[in-house]
């Protein structure tokens, strides 16, 4: 059998920080001229931050849905920047020149602005709920696979395709099938039908669970586990949490990085399985190289590092004093570091969510098959409900 060609999941794999070095993929076909000038990242960024500023402008407006009473401001900038990527990717063929500067968007500025985001963590509030969404985050990861694979058999699908529409769904969505489709020689079919799944009922859930969160009454707390336990991928995550409250956000964000970090063992765990059973029914058996190290995403010791900062006091409160000789007004300015960091982690995950919706094309998704549907969106909705009913019964 023939090598799949792995070079469409790309940008899913930096979806969730990693790189095309995660597994021993084929080499990219070099390119046959060098890019023009006009391939710089720098225009596709610009698109982005255009969408960006658009959508910060859009939830200030002073009407309903945007501004509620209280004044409130219920659809915030990360969902609408979403939206509007996603209505001009399909409303308009974008140059291809623009795709280096989308693809930065999200390979490089979201993982800067989850970094950043450690700035609001401070590990001595989050002792409570650190231990509680850890268990949640290995027993969601256990239901998700069991109860994937059981329903691959009932509607006899191929044992492959549960395997990676489990990892997808347990995990973190595209970057867990790419992960894995090597390790259990998947065919290429099984890994398009399983990424175009999970990446669409990802989108139905990051925007129905903040309603279903209201409609519930969940405090920020709960919501921002539950977004981070349900949801597949770190976008999505993202954007469902701070669409619910900034803290909502945060939360989700460091669930969700739990979630990822069970991404290596769970693939090392299926590719001793995988072997194993090979060697069973063959006699032969044959190693995969998996630089597991690259599994483990670099933002995620970044954001850890900047919330340890933060959490021991060096990210500290300033004052600055500005004599009445200088060129600005005169006069005291408080600074708070943390805080300033946090509005820039804000501003930098704005971006890369115009970027995520720019990369969103609807005829993609029509490549999901029925029954791969189902089988995800029967485990999607346990998983959701079950870690729903253990954060109420724990009381998170």
């Amino acid at each position: 059998m023939s090598q799949p060609d792995y070079s469409w999941a790309e940008y899913l794999d930096y979806m969730e920080g990693g790189g095309s070095d995660v597994v021993n993929l084929p080499p990219a076909k070099p390119a046959v001229a060098a890019p023009a000038k006009k391939d710089h990242p720098l225009w596709g960024v610009l698109v982005a931050i255009g969408l960006t500023l658009a959508a910060i402008y859009l939830a200030e407006l002073p009407f309903a849905p945007f501004t509620l009473a209280g004044n409130r401001h219920p659809i915030e900038p990360v969902m609408l920047a979403i939206v509007l990527g996603m209505a001009l990717s399909n409303a308009w063929a974008l140059p291809k020149w623009l795709q280096p500067g989308i693809k930065f968007s999200v390979k490089k500025i979201l993982p800067l602005g989850i970094v950043l985001l450690g700035a609001r963590l401070n590990f001595g509030e989050m002792l409570k709920v650190g231990g509680d969404a850890l268990m949640l985050s290995v027993l969601e990861t256990v239901v998700a696979l069991v109860l994937l694979l059981a329903l691959t058999r009932l509607l006899k699908l191929p044992g492959k395709l549960g395997v990676l529409l489990g990892v997808g769904t347990a995990i973190c969505g595209g970057t867990a099938i790419v992960a894995t489709a090597p390790v259990i020689e998947a065919e290429e079919k099984d890994v398009v039908f399983s990424v175009a799944t999970v990446t669409l009922l990802g989108l139905i859930a990051m925007f129905t669970l903040p309603l279903i969160g209201h409609l519930l009454e969940l405090n920020s707390r709960q919501f921002g586990v539950w977004a981070g336990l349900s949801i597949h991928q770190t976008p999505q995550v993202i954007a469902a949490g701070f669409s619910y409250s900034p803290e909502a956000g945060g939360m989700a964000t460091i669930v969700k990085l739990a979630r990822v970090c069970l991404l290596a063992p769970v693939v090392f765990i299926i590719g001793v399985v995988y072997a194993r059973q090979k060697l069973k029914a063959t006699g032969v058996s044959e190693r995969k190289r998996i630089n597991y190290f690259h599994l483990f995403p670099m933002f995620v010791i970044g954001f850890l590092a900047v919330a340890l900062l933060n959490t021991v006091g060096l990210l500290p409160k300033l004052t600055l004093h500005i004599a009445e000789k200088s060129l600005i007004a005169a006069g005291d300015r408080d600074l708070n570091l943390a805080t300033l960091l946090e509005q820039v982690s804000k501003f930098c995950i704005i971006i890369s969510m115009a970027g995520v919706g720019l990369e969103t094309k609807f005829a993609a998704m029509r490549q999901t098959g029925l029954k791969p549907f189902v089988a995800s969106l029967v485990a999607v909705l346990v998983v959701a409900v079950l870690t729903l009913g253990m954060i109420r019964f724990l009381k998170i």
